[in-house]
């Protein structure tokens, strides 16, 4: 019987069976653990992965040698004050005052988080105290790339003259935002990792929601619909002015207004003045003073022109931090408007419209899938691809946010790392099933979305498309620079979210002999001269004929063949299992690695004697092999040298190994129809890739 092709159908394994955890323990540290073993000790909790030492303050301007840091003493609570408490009535804006350290971000998040009882809840465990099985640990609850993880502390707090060097509340015997701000410090790796950032990014860390940044010198038209569908949604949304230095931050204006402070945006209006519509938007000044004094402020005479009713509902009289502002003042005054728009577990409000979520992990890896933006035309092909497939048949225009975050760019800091330049694409989709395909085809697209290329933490976009299939492209700005990233997709219509990815197939010429440039006659006196008296050829004479071949041939780079490739490609075509090769079984092999050779010699294209993984893949096309992201990967890391470069002879060895794996494939066949289904894990295993 002819050989025929064979298609591995991966089945997704079967996860039901084991519980899903909430929420995560922080580098395996349990918090109900560590506080149970403390108390039975009667110990206070000191915590390894972040002890009090200059390595957890930071590396440069918090450094161990850094002025900044000269007489800082780690200090529990009841040691700055008599009587400390975790919470003193509730958690307000007031409990999180600003130190010595430029996270103003992280504090403007936190403290409009204040007003928000039931997402702080969350990120805040209430059932902590400094009197009740006091132990010196802590814990808060932050979202990361996809899940919750729960991060503890010891309450071991940096000072000077007694007093907390960094977040402080303005009643001195209370401690959660400065515990806080330690536990986030844990997370991105020193307290200094904290300076300069966005709102948004410790938003998304506190909910898990998706942020959305806008320039409001160049806003959208329809911005106040943007607005008035967020609040109706109770997204969390906060408004700055930016500052040209740092003798600027929170200088007031001659309006009233806060330079370098976030304001949150907590409700819309429209009223009607003279027969026109305004727009009315109402801010919190997270201070709970200091105003606006222009149209529509407290003091306006602009409220006269309503009707009584009207007035008296929206009209509030009292410095408490809250005002009005005209939609074209906010265009006029502010520069930024930050929304974070919640995901359906962590809405505020039940009656609030959920939107559909979906989101995927990936990563950069250089020589392999961080090809760079569309400059970069050879490689922008291999970046991870993603399918949304938005659903409906009205013809109408959906709205989709788009999010991609890359990970742990802040921890990078402390080896001179930051956030790499990120951005991604999003084209009309077209479905390629062969790699030469993707190859020829993605380059040449046209974007309808093209987001700018920012070095932040993720960058955020909404659009309005009309039902349909799109490719997302998710890149670095420059090739070869790796990084993990998750790329979210929230619509308020369904829609589904698939990583694009290629069958696991072998072609029918994978198995079939090829055509030799050589007689039967004139192989059979080659194979005489070759093989010696016993007329076979072991892997010890493959290897001395494959050192002989290739050295005369430049255009191939080799390691020297080491016997393990030999005894890999001597099995391919061992069909009488002896260890050696006769001549049919040796006309077999050799035809296979002539054909081969053709192939390498086709696709190094700048014959530099190896394959980069692009090179790889069209190779591993034309071989006949259909390989998925996974396996093309592990492939390269296992074959490749350093920078994932394959030379001759590990693609000998790599193409004798996929041969093997698919022919064990080929004889699980039992029904020989050329389709067999595995288990991911059984895959893994039989590729040697765990």
């Amino acid at each position: 019987m002819a050989p025929t092709g064979i298609t591995v159908r991966l089945v997704k394994d079967d996860i039901s069976q084991i519980p899903k955890r909430k929420v995560t323990p922080y580098l395996g540290q349990d918090y109900n653990t560590l506080h149970t073993e403390c108390l039975r000790q009667k110990r206070l909790f000191e915590d390894p992965y972040f002890p009090a030492d200059p390595k957890s303050l930071g590396h440069n301007q918090l450094g161990p040698w850094s002025p900044e840091t000269r007489g800082i003493e780690w200090k529990r609570p009841r040691d700055i004050c008599p009587s400390p408490l975790f919470i003193c009535d509730s958690m307000k804006w007031t409990d999180v005052c600003q130190g010595k350290l430029g996270n103003c971000w992280f504090l403007a998040a936190a403290a409009s988080l204040t007003l928000y009882p039931r997402l702080l809840e969350r990120v805040v465990p209430l059932q902590q105290s400094f009197r009740n099985e006091y132990a010196g640990i802590f814990h808060f609850q932050f979202w990361q790339y996809g899940e919750w993880v729960d991060v503890v502390v010891d309450d071991r707090l940096p000072t000077k003259y007694g007093e907390l060097e960094f977040v402080h509340s303005q009643q001195k015997s209370e401690f959660w935002a400065a515990l806080l701000e330690k536990a986030y410090a844990k997370l991105n790796g020193s307290y200094e990792a904290l300076n300069g950032g966005l709102m948004n990014e410790a938003f998304v860390d506190f909910t898990g929601g998706v942020n959305e940044t806008v320039d409001l010198k160049v806003p959208p038209q329809n911005l106040f619909q943007i607005i008035r569908k967020a609040v109706y949604n109770r997204s969390l949304m906060g408004a700055s002015i930016n500052i040209q230095n740092q003798n600027e931050s929170e200088m007031r204006t001659p309006e009233g207004l806060v330079k370098g402070h976030a304001y949150s945006i907590i409700g819309v209006s429209e009223v009607e003045v003279h027969g026109r519509r305004i727009p009315l938007v109402r801010l919190r000044n997270p201070w709970g003073q200091v105003e606006w004094n222009g149209r529509w402020s407290d003091n306006s005479h602009l409220w006269l022109l309503l009707d009584n009713a009207l007035k008296d509902k929206l009209h509030v009289r009292q410095e408490d931090g809250e005002f009005w502002m005209q939609m074209d003042d906010i265009l006029r005054y502010f520069h930024t408007l930050e929304i974070c728009t919640l995901t359906p577990d962590t809405a505020i409000s039940d009656t609030a419209k959920a939107w559909n979520t979906n989101s995927f992990s990936g990563k950069w890896v250089r020589g392999h899938s961080a090809g760079g933006c569309r400059n970069h035309r050879a490689t922008f092909w291999t970046n991870p691809q993603y399918m949304v497939t938005l659903e409906g048949d009205d013809g109408k225009d959906h709205t989709i946010l788009a999010s991609l975050m890359q990970k742990n760019g802040r921890r990078s800091r402390a080896v001179g790392r930051d956030f790499l330049a990120i951005g991604f694409e999003i084209f009309k989709f077209s479905h390629m099933k062969l790699v030469s395909q993707r190859a020829s085809a993605v380059s040449g697209l046209i974007p309808m979305v093209l987001t700018p290329y920012i070095a932040a933490r993720d960058v955020t976009g909404r659009y309005n498309l009309p039902p349909g299939q799109y490719l997302i492209i998710p890149t670095t700005f420059m090739p070869h620079e790796e990084s993990s990233f998750t790329l979210r997709v929230f619509t308020e219509t369904h829609h589904t979210l698939t990583e694009v990815d290629y069958e696991i197939r072998a072609e029918e010429k994978v198995f079939q002999e090829s055509e030799l440039q050589m007689t039967m006659e004139e192989l059979s006196r080659h194979f005489s001269r070759l093989s010696g008296y016993d007329q076979e050829i072991s892997p010890e004479d493959l290897q001395r004929i494959l050192v002989q071949t290739t050295s005369k041939h430049t255009h191939l780079k080799t390691d020297g063949f080491a016997i393990e490739t030999c005894m890999q490609l001597v099995k391919v075509s061992d069909f009488n299992r002896n260890g050696k090769l006769q001549l049919s079984e040796f006309k077999h092999l050799w035809s296979k690695i002539k054909e081969w050779e053709h192939i390498f010699t086709k696709h190094d294209k700048d014959r530099s004697g190896t394959m980069d993984v692009q090179e790889l893949r069209l190779a591993l096309d034309a071989a006949g092999f259909q390989l998925n992201n996974q396996l093309v990967e592990q492939l390269c890391l296992k074959y490749g040298d350093d920078i994932r470069r394959v030379d001759f002879d590990s693609f000998l060895s790599c193409l004798a190994h996929l041969m093997a794996v698919f022919e064990e494939c080929r004889r699980m066949d039992q029904d020989k129809d050329g389709l067999i289904s595995l288990a991911e894990q059984q895959w893994l295993h039989m590729t040697h890739l765990k």
